[in-house]
């Protein structure tokens, strides 16, 4: 049985990201494990006392909301399966060893969308994508679970998408069976290199048996592009595949992640190289 794991930090935006990832595990037939991860308490040196809460509170509080969180899921989604996992420490190294531990097949995280994201999101989100072997949806504010009918495949093709990769994209394509649009983010004053276009022949080639079609650009803002791509092709998730030197590196950098969770409101799922 596949395993989604939702982090959760107990705010209204992890909240929304928790009903999405219940929605998915129920369609997807899969286990869900909501992940509350908080931090141990460091004493200061100071002439000033500092009231310190124990750990075993914070542990207590931590389960005890996550168990609320499981008896509102259970009640929406009956004979969902659900685990609870509570962390004390840094939260994206807890995350990642969960990931490990539990074998997950996707992991879900929110985030806010005017640019701000929730305590646990923020930086959290944006490292996990660098270093998560599970692939990761991160859910705007007020996106809710649906069925993707067109998926948006965003790639530079500064090199060739490892099978691993892509595989794990059609894998998401054929349980959804939707479309797939594949977004070239090539700049218009870029040159068309030997493996630029290798990279997409070798692409086209493992896409052969789903529905997918070619876009390209016609600015040289990628951001605005994509978010442009996404409103006039009605596209329900954008993917993205991180890796060094790319445009997703470039959209991530933190100013433009702020204007991407702006004006997109769709969920983006990334899959790490």
């Amino acid at each position: 049985m596949k395993t989604i794991l939702a982090a959760t930090d107990f705010s209204d935006v992890a909240d929304n990201a928790v009903d999405y990832a219940s929605a998915f595990a129920v369609f997807a037939k899969a286990r869900l494990i909501l992940f509350n991860g908080y931090a141990i308490p460091v004493p200061v040196s100071s002439d000033v006392p500092i009231v310190t809460i124990p750990f075993d509170e914070l542990e207590a509080e931590s389960m005890k909301q996550l168990k609320a969180l499981e008896k509102k899921l259970t009640n929406k989604h009956p004979g969902l399966e659900i685990e609870l996992v509570s962390r004390a420490g840094f939260v994206a190294d807890e995350i990642l060893k969960v990931q490990e531990e539990k074998k997950t097949w996707l992991t879900v995280m929110g985030i806010t969308g005017a640019g701000r994201a929730a305590a646990l999101f923020g930086s959290n989100a944006t490292t996990l994508q660098k270093l998560s072997e599970s692939p990761i949806i991160i859910v705007p504010k007020n996106a809710k679970f649906s069925i993707p009918g067109k998926i948006a495949l965003a790639a530079d093709f500064r090199s060739i998408i490892p099978d691993k990769v892509v595989d794990k994209f059609k894998e998401m394509v054929r349980l959804f069976k939707c479309k797939i649009a594949v977004f070239d983010v090539l700049r218009t004053t870029e040159l068309v290199s030997y493996t630029k276009a290798a990279a997409e022949v070798n692409l086209e080639n493992s896409l052969g048996d789903l529905k997918h079609s070619f876009f390209f650009p016609s600015g040289d803002d990628p951001v605005a592009e994509t978010n442009d791509f996404i409103d006039r092709n009605n596209i329900d998730m954008l993917v993205m595949i991180p890796h060094n030197y790319s445009f997703i590196t470039k959209l991530f950098h933190r100013s433009v992640t702020k204007k991407m969770a702006l004006h997109t409101h769709i969920p983006l799922l990334s899959i790490h190289e």
